[in-house]
């Protein structure tokens, strides 16, 4: 089984890869191959390890059955490429899914108990946050909304309802008898059920993929449905909210807001400050931001890898891979 890793693999990694694996798995990695070698192996390889593949691979790489993604993300896949070869699975992981839901519920509290607001005023040595009438709000017992019901959406749930008695209210795009396996949910729809979501919760998570139907899912007239009281968590994808609709609600203090997905990104790592977005999120007080980070915890490589290597041998041995896109909704 030749398997092309199309991702930066660290050196500590290729060996956790090499250890794990069965011997009959020809690991190969990218930033160890020149252009040459890498055409060279093309025709062979039957596993591919990328997030972006264009039709000039497809087409050399013959002998291709499976596409893993190795995080949650896809929106930086060609659909309509991919579905020019039905005989390529593709699947994405989920294995970053509880960093990431830790993540949020780190939002909801920072945001709640105003603990960046309170930080920079101890900072300056100003006590006066704490004789304000209030600095902060409860999270026990409130209505936790999550627009999204997936492998993240699912451990918020978890972690907010075992942990501080929150109702929880859903939505996603399909129900059925393994939507909701651990009876977490108080109620769970369908995206028709939005306006429910958005009305009754105090907190709102935002955890969809970002697809033709979600782009923009969330503006003018879905933010004006949130309480004043409420606060919105987004994880999944910036685009997902229109980006002039949230500035504006978060100017006019609608709500409270916890953003860790944006809309303008470094474009290398050579120049990583001085990177704003299109509107002046950074001025605003009811907002917390965090660069897109929420997966980036200290060994994280060897957890996240946990869905690739299943899938490796799953595929090996014959067997469906797990977390299997359909490429017609494009998630």
């Amino acid at each position: 089984m030749n398997i092309l890793f199309d991702v930066r693999i660290s050196n500590e990694m290729q060996d956790v890869y090499r250890k794990i694996l069965p011997s009959e798995f020809h690991l190969c990695f990218r930033q160890e191959l020149d252009d040459l070698c890498l055409e060279k192996i093309l025709p062979d390889i039957q596993i591919l390890v990328a997030y972006k593949i264009n039709r000039e691979t497809l087409e050399k790489a013959k002998k291709l059955s499976h596409i893993q993604v190795p995080w949650t993300g896809v929106e930086s896949l060609d659909f309509d490429l991919l579905k020019e070869y039905p005989n390529i699975t593709v699947s994405n992981s989920h294995s970053n899914s509880l960093a990431i839901a830790e993540h949020a519920v780190a939002l909801f509290l920072a945001a709640a108990k105003r603990i960046i607001y309170s930080d920079k005023r101890m900072r300056k040595g100003d006590w006066g946050s704490r004789y304000e009438e209030s600095n902060g709000v409860w999270i026990n017992q409130r209505i936790l909304g999550i627009i999204g019901y997936g492998a993240i959406g699912k451990h918020v749930a978890r972690i907010m309802k075992r942990g501080f008695n929150c109702t929880v209210y859903a939505v996603k795009r399909k129900i059925d008898e393994k939507s909701d396996p651990e009876g977490l949910c108080d109620f769970l729809g369908t995206i028709n059920d939005l306006s429910k979501i958005l009305c009754e919760s105090d907190l709102i998570l935002v955890s969809l993929p970002l697809t033709k139907e979600t782009r923009g899912l969330l503006g003018e007239y879905e933010l004006k449905l949130i309480k004043k009281s409420g606060i919105l968590v987004n994880i999944s994808r910036g685009p997902i909210i229109d980006e002039k609709a949230l500035f504006e609600s978060l100017k006019q203090k609608s709500f409270v807001a916890g953003i860790d997905t944006w809309y303008n990104y470094p474009l290398s790592r050579d120049k990583i400050t001085g990177i704003f977005q299109n509107f002046a999120f950074q001025e605003l007080d009811n907002i917390l931001m965090t660069p897109h980070a929420a997966f980036k915890i200290a060994e994280r490589e060897v957890i996240f890898s946990e869905d690739i290597i299943n899938n490796l041998q799953r595929v090996y041995q014959g067997l469906k891979p797990l977390n299997q896109l359909d490429l017609d909704l494009g998630y």
